[in-house]
Order: C-alpha cells, then structure tokens, then sequence
C-alpha cells in the first residue's frame, strides 16, 4: 500500500501470507507464556496448534479477520508484523465461523467424534455467540496484532494500525474498535498514542482468574493527528 519509514511497506494480506497470519493469530491469543486458547480445545485431536489455525485460515473459518483482511507490515523483503481489519458479524461475536467448521475438520483429517469433541469444548468456553466480553466497540474492528520480537520497539505496530484505520475511513466506517489483553502495557501505550479511548474493562475476577481480563477501546475515526 505504502512505504514508510525505517523502510517499512506495508500491503494487504494474501493467501501465500497464511504461515506467517497463523503466527500472528496464535501470538495474539496467547496472553502469556506457554498458553494459547486454542490449546486446550485441541487436546485429543493430536493437531499442533499452528496447523490447526492454518487450516482455520485456508477454510475461511476465522470470523476475527480472512485472510484478505489483513495487512502486512514488511522490512527489508521480510514479514515482521500483521493485523486485520474488518466488520464483524452482528450475530456472533466469537473467534470462529462455526459453519466453516467440518471444513477446517476435513482438511486436518479429523474423525467426526473428534469435531464433535472440539465443538463441544469451543461452546462451553464461549457459549453466548454475542458475549458481551466480545462484543464490538465500532463497526471497523482491528484484531490479532502481532510484531515479531526483533521489531518491536521501533513504531511498526503504530505505523501498521495506522493503515488499517486509513482502510477503515475509506470504506466509510465512522469509528474503529480494538482489545488488549490486561497487562499488555506496550500495546495499551501504541493504541492510547493513536487516539483510542478506553471504553470498558473485563478484570480478570470476571472471567473467575482464567484469563487475565480485557480492555477494549474506540476510536473515532476523524484525519488522524500526525
């Protein structure tokens, strides 16, 4: 889309990306060392977590964000961040299209007592498809944003949020929404610096300590500040 400084370019996402949106999905549904949410549901499948979430991009079954609705941030020919943008579907908030699901099955060669199995444990963690810990802060949402290690430090998420909010004004959208996991202080910094303002807070005493809570901002989507 453009080139920005510290020679970064940053493009929409295209099939080919799939390995590295995978990462991208399983670094930002990890909100600490050694767990993933998706982890647990896999149990029993004997599916690593990153083939699973791959097959989850190929089928189309990820609600949170195809993979023609990220963006990728590169340096120097090299993928080092991606996030996507997109409008979310009012009748089902949570992380998967669930119709899509036999598909993801299928392509990873999954009994049917093995999908049961895992569609079970995915409606037992999220059984309210509009929870209200999910729900959308604005019509144009930005999730799974993730900057390889060696990068970070250096503005890249801010300059690839920057273009997906572009993205978001151009297609019409009047606010943009976006989550942060609690005690991630560095995305919080990034996001409150590009004008997002905080609207409700999940502790983690809401989820009974399961997951270390949720803050969810808005931002409006006006010319941004320089």
């Amino acid at each position: 889309m453009t080139t920005q400084p510290h020679a970064l370019d940053i493009r929409p996402a295209t099939r080919d990306d799939i390995p590295f949106l995978a990462w991208c999905n399983y670094e930002a549904s990890s909100p600490a060392p050694g767990f993933c949410y998706w982890d647990a549901l896999l149990e029993g499948t004997n599916t690593p977590t990153m083939q699973f979430i791959e097959a989850v991009f190929r089928a189309d079954a990820l609600a949170w964000g195809r993979a023609e609705d990220f963006f990728i941030a590169e340096a120097d020919g090299k993928s080092v961040a991606g996030a996507s943008g997109f409008a979310p579907d009012a009748r089902d908030y949570r992380p998967l299209r669930l119709e899509r699901l036999p598909a993801v099955a299928a392509s990873l060669g999954w009994t049917a007592e093995m999908l049961a199995q895992f569609q079970h444990g995915y409606e037992r963690v999220w059984s309210d498809p509009l929870d209200t810990t999910l729900a959308p802060t604005a019509p144009w949402v930005i999730e799974c944003v993730a900057v390889i290690s060696e990068a970070r430090g250096r503005g890249i998420a801010r300059q690839l949020l920057r273009a997906i909010l572009d993205e978001g004004k151009k297609r019409g959208f009047a606010s943009a929404g976006i989550s942060v996991t609690a005690g991630n202080a560095p995305a919080q910094r990034v996001y409150e610096a590009l004008g997002f303002e905080m609207v409700i807070t999940y502790g983690a005493a809401y989820f009974d300590g399961a997951f270390p809570g949720t803050i969810k901002y808005r931002l409006q989507l006006h010319p941004l500040a320089a």
